[in-house]
């Protein structure tokens, strides 16, 4: 509202004017997404709706402001891509260290003198024209990344993207979680929690099952692995088939998405380039797990 002469513009002026975030992303490339990232993207812009709505409450703010849609979709992007959290409800914007790009891990970290004034301190010696970078947390989260910042992290593993309806608070107990269900990119290793989660939800669906479900639970919190590695022996060829159909389901749609893509004029949807990435670092990683999970098949079968 104060123009040039407010004194945050120096800093307002070097912002970026494009972004890549699901706020910012056209119906078309929302609807090139898989369901999980479709799901981040959708609460994103859901958020966004609320943002606005809150805009209205602020009376320095003139109605043609407040109407301007591509203005609050800059204001949302600056607050929701620059801001850190110093709590759990509170978070800031400082100029200048909002420009730290995503590392992981970090090689600085933020500490505040008494008068509130901020510090960039190294945790390590770097080089010069080292990059300094921050951790934007959920580091094997990159459907997160695109969806909020705008960019894709080079991620050492990523969400299985095996997705429950109304998670019971046994099974997030047992480890759903996006953090935690992981399937890894390098290799296609995957982790503990999906094993767990894909039998602990198959057991909870079926009544014949409670014995063997609440073994597992009780074993899970219990920490006794030796009941937990008999009762996964009991359903191994089961627990493996239902991951081999979701990680066929998945490449199947993605392969969809990208003949989808495709076929559209990329000039028009700037953002799908990043997208098409997106889904191709999908692709090869749950190919690599399709090859891990084959090998786990044969071996139950032989």
């Amino acid at each position: 509202e104060s123009g040039a002469e407010s004194p945050y513009y120096p800093w307002m002026a070097a912002l970026p004017r494009k972004w890549n975030t699901a706020v910012s992303m056209d119906d078309f490339c929302l609807s090139c997404l898989p369901p999980f990232i479709k799901s981040l993207c959708q609460a994103e812009r859901t958020q966004l709706g609320h943002f606005r709505e809150a805009l209205q409450a602020f009376e320095y703010l003139s109605n043609e402001s407040k109407a301007n849609e591509e203005l609050a979709k800059f204001a949302y992007n600056v607050v929701f891509t620059r801001s850190l959290p110093v709590s759990e409800t509170d978070h800031q914007i400082i100029p200048v260290v909002d420009m730290l790009n995503h590392g992981y891990p970090a090689n600085v970290e933020l500490s505040y003198d008494q008068n509130g004034g901020c510090e960039v301190i190294l945790k390590e010696n770097v080089g010069p024209e080292a990059d300094l970078h921050l951790s934007y947390g959920q580091p094997t989260n990159p459907s997160r990344f695109l969806a909020t910042y705008g960019f894709l992290n080079e991620a050492p593993a990523t969400y299985c993207k095996f997705l429950v309806p109304k998670p019971s608070q046994e099974l997030r107990d047992i480890g759903y979680d996006p953090s935690r269900m992981l399937f890894y990119t390098a290799d296609g290793a995957i982790s503990e929690e999906v094993w767990d989660v894909v039998l602990y939800s198959r057991l909870e669906r079926r009544a014949e099952f409670a014995e063997y479900r609440d073994a597992f639970y009780e074993a899970h919190m219990a920490g006794d692995e030796e009941t937990k590695a008999a009762i996964h022996g009991r359903f191994l060829k089961e627990t493996c088939g239902a991951l081999q159909r979701h990680v066929d389901g998945i490449l199947a749609e993605v392969a969809d998405l990208a003949i989808k893509m495709n076929s559209f004029d990329f000039s028009r949807h700037p953002r799908l380039p990043l997208i098409k990435k997106h889904n191709d670092m999908v692709t090869s990683t749950f190919q690599k797990v399709k090859v891990t999970l084959d090998d786990v098949a044969t071996s139950v079968m032989s």
